[in-house]
Formats: structure tokens, C-alpha cells, sequence
């Protein structure tokens, strides 16, 4: 009996360690959310009115919102996770990737639709997918603060250089990878015999189906997704605005400013005080919805895919 229950109790704990690791993913970066704001994140808002305060937090609340949606869109379409536990799964995750610089914090949002959707190529085609979208507005933001402040310095032009290169990859994924994928399965399979390569030809055909169900998704319905994410960045931008309507020398473009210093992570120009306000107010901003979201989330993890096991479309 002692012989036939270890392997249970092995799978067990593998179990409770997986579990253990998927909570710890999501309560640690929220834990260093709050410690950044109680030890003086909040001090940046101080001051200012509440009124001003209270609407930009929400419009960027909004802007969340339509990220969720965006989310939902791809996860529902490739990983089979419903539109609502997907929703859930960006607000979840949103306090811990804006903390972490340079978008490692992306990494939480990739674990977690790795261990509902419980395919790792799958969650990081959507990953990429979010980056293109969002790499496009960049350089649009870009362009603009061209426009008004000449020429970018070195922090801007090495977010152009990354920026304009993740672009060009998701292009190349979505357009040439499933091909390049069929070719070399074809190459594999004529020249190769050995176990060793037909191994992993299970693999290669796995990456090659997730590559063209997302470049099937991105004919589909990359125009929709695309008008998501000139909502999110136009909603993030007057959210900005309204916050940068509280400080001294107020312009016209001054929203832009504060949004571009935030996402260049160096100043670009005026306002830079302004920058640890924006920061705080959208990480306040999160961090009051995320114990709800959260609340709503951890029951529907145990279910997913849901679409994976109900093909009749109820979210």
C-alpha cells in the first residue's frame, strides 16, 4: 500500500508546488506594489486635487479595461482561456508588470496564460502579439514627440531601435513563420530518419499550428485590434492630460510629455516632475481594483481552458 500511494503523494506535492509558485507569482510583485507606494510613491500626489486625481485614475482604469478586452480577444482565440478569466488575468497581473522595468514584468503575465492556457508557445505568441500592437503606438508616440521637441535623445532612440525590431519580428512570425515552420518539417522529415529528429518533429508541429492559428488571427482580426490599441494609448494620453492639467506650464502637449517620460523611462522634455505623479496614480489606480479582480480570478483558474474543454462558445 505504502508503494502505491507514493507516486500520488509525489504528484501531490509537485501539485502544491505548482499551486504555490502560481500564487507567489501574483502576490509578491502586488506585495512590492504596496511597498513602493507606502515608502513614498504616494507622496508624488500630494497636494493635488482630488477631483483631477480621481478622473485620470479612472480614464486609465478605462484603458485597462480595453487591454483586458484586447487580451480576451487573442487568449479566447488561441488558448481556448474564456474572454472573462483572461480580462481578469491582465488586472491581476497589471501592478506587478508596470513596476518591474524594461517590461520584464511582462513575465507574469506570460507565466499565467502558460498555466491556464497550458501551452508556453501559445502564451508567448500572445505575448508578442501585444508587443507588436503596442510597439506600433510607440512609434507613433514617438513620431510625435519628434514633432514638438526635435530630435530624440539616447534613451528614445534606443526604445525606437528595440521598439521598430519587435515589430519587424512580429511581422516575421505572423507572416513567414507558419511557412518557414512547414518547410522545415518538410526538410525534416525527407532527410532526416534518425529518432533523435523525428523526435521533435511532435514539437515543430505544434509550434507550426499556434504560429498560424496566430497569424490567423492577426488577418482576422488585426484591424479590431489595432483600434483596441488606439483606444488604450488615446485613453492612457488624456488621462496624462487631465493629471498634467495640475501642474504649472500646462500646454497642449504636455499630456504627451508626461506619457512619453513614462514610457521612455529617461525625460524627453518639460514636466518631469510630473512623471512619478503619473506613475503612482496608475499604480494606485491598479492596485484598488486588483483585490476584487483577483477575488473573481483564483476560482476560475482550476477550470481553464474552458473553451478547450466547451467548444460551444459560452464565456
Amino acid at each position: 500500500m505504502h508503494q502505491l500511494l507514493s507516486p500520488l503523494k509525489v504528484r501531490q506535492a509537485i501539485s502544491a508546488a505548482g499551486l504555490g509558485l502560481h500564487y507567489a507569482v501574483l502576490f509578491l510583485p502586488f506585495a512590492f506594489v504596496l511597498w513602493w507606494l507606502a515608502e513614498g510613491g504616494l507622496d508624488d500626489l500630494a497636494g493635488r486635487p482630488w477631483f483631477a486625481l480621481a478622473l485620470a485614475g479612472a480614464v486609465y482604469l478605462g484603458s485597462h479595461c480595453v487591454r483586458a478586452l484586447r487580451l480576451a480577444v487573442m487568449a479566447s482565440r488561441l488558448l481556448g482561456i474564456s474572454a472573462r478569466s483572461s480580462a481578469l488575468l491582465h488586472m491581476v497581473t497589471a501592478p506587478g508588470a508596470m513596476i518591474i522595468p524594461f517590461k520584464l514584468g511582462e513575465m507574469f503575465r506570460l507565466h499565467q496564460l502558460w498555466y491556464l492556457g497550458r501551452s508556453f508557445p501559445g502564451a508567448l505568441i500572445i505575448i508578442l502579439l501585444e508587443r507588436f500592437f503596442d510597439g506600433l503606438m510607440i512609434l507613433v508616440l514617438l513620431g510625435i514627440v519628434y514633432a514638438y521637441h526635435g530630435p530624440l535623445g539616447l534613451g528614445p532612440m534606443l526604445l525606437l531601435a528595440v521598439t521598430s525590431l519587435a515589430v519587424l519580428a512580429g511581422l516575421v512570425v505572423f507572416v513567414l513563420g507558419p511557412g518557414i515552420l512547414r518547410a522545415v518539417q518538410q526538410y525534416v522529415v525527407l532527410n532526416h530518419r534518425n529518432p533523435k529528429s523525428l523526435r521533435h518533429l511532435g514539437q515543430l508541429d505544434g509550434l507550426r499550428q499556434i504560429t498560424t492559428r496566430g497569424a490567423d488571427l492577426f488577418r482576422a482580426q488585426g484591424a479590431v485590434l489595432l483600434v483596441m490599441s488606439l483606444v488604450i494609448w488615446g485613453l492612457e494620453a488624456l488621462a496624462a492630460t487631465v493629471l498634467a492639467f495640475t501642474y504649472a506650464g500646462f500646454s497642449k502637449t504636455s499630456g504627451i510629455v508626461v506619457l512619453a517620460e513614462r514610457v521612455f523611462e529617461g525625460p524627453v522634455g518639460a514636466l518631469q516632475s510630473a512623471v512619478g505623479a503619473w506613475s503612482s496614480l496608475c499604480l494606485l489606480s491598479l492596485v484598488l481594483v486588483w483585490p476584487i479582480a483577483m477575488w473573481i480570478y483564483l476560482p476560475r483558474v482550476k477550470n481553464e481552458p474552458l473553451r478547450a474543454q466547451n467548444r460551444t462558445g459560452v464565456l
